[in-house]
């Protein structure tokens, strides 16, 4: 009998999201295990329960969250634990072109990412004047970006959906809550986000009580906790 593999994470979005939607999208039941202290609006209070009394307990080679713990298989880093499931469940490329778009964009999605959170003040205070330039220059360049490497394509790398989709879509939902006029000038990127809610299992997953549509950060951050 094989075991239900186990995802811990705060109740979240942010980074174990597209984790989450991979496995729902596959259809694996999973325990999605929440870390943080439940009804703590204060960020050390939110945390308390993982760095307390959880995180050095699990026999993780390096602690920390998000953890996908699955038999013997226990791995952090969210990249890591994405590669894992996208190797295991044939969501990888499957030629030299689209590994190397694969590649370049899983980086690429990283690196926004890290830049929407530090944008948000997770490395510090954030000003009305940093917002507005954000989202005059820097959001409109990497969406551009992004638009035209998918260009007409049904997904980032062909074709055929990737785990790299995933992430993309994540990161591209945060941004069309934050500024939904900004995302809207993409038709491609629009349409993306449009398929991939349409596939049969994301779509029961988003409407089961499973799914997380809010907060999609910590309270540490300036935007994405509280409504």
């Amino acid at each position: 009998m094989s075991s239900v593999p186990t995802l811990g994470y705060y109740k979240i979005r942010a980074i174990a999201q597209p984790i989450r939607l991979l496995l729902a999208y596959k259809g694996v039941k999973f325990t999605d295990k929440y870390e943080n202290k439940p009804g703590a609006v204060e960020y050390n209070d939110f945390k308390s329960t993982w760095f307390g009394k959880v995180k050095f307990t699990l026999g993780l080679d390096f602690p920390n969250l998000p953890y996908y713990i699955d038999g013997d298989v226990k791995l952090t880093q969210s990249n890591a634990i994405t590669r894992h499931l996208a190797r295991k469940h044939g969501l990888v490329a499957t030629d030299e072109t689209g590994l190397n778009r694969q590649d370049v964009l899983e980086q690429q999605l990283t690196d926004i990412r890290n830049g929407f959170f530090g944008h948000l003040g997770f490395f510090g205070k954030v000003n009305d004047a940093d917002r507005v330039k954000y989202l005059a220059e820097t959001l409109p360049q990497l969406l551009d970006a992004l638009s035209r490497f998918l260009g007409t394509r049904q997904w980032f790398t062909g074709n055929d959906i990737n785990f790299v989709d995933f992430m993309a879509y994540e990161y591209l939902d945060w941004f069309r809550l934050y500024s939904p006029s900004t995302v809207n000038k993409y038709q491609n990127l629009v349409q993306l986000l449009t398929r991939f809610e349409s596939l049969p299992t994301i779509k029961a997953y988003m409407k089961s009580p499973e799914f997380i549509s809010w907060p999609i950060v910590s309270p540490t951050d300036t935007w994405g906790f509280t409504k």
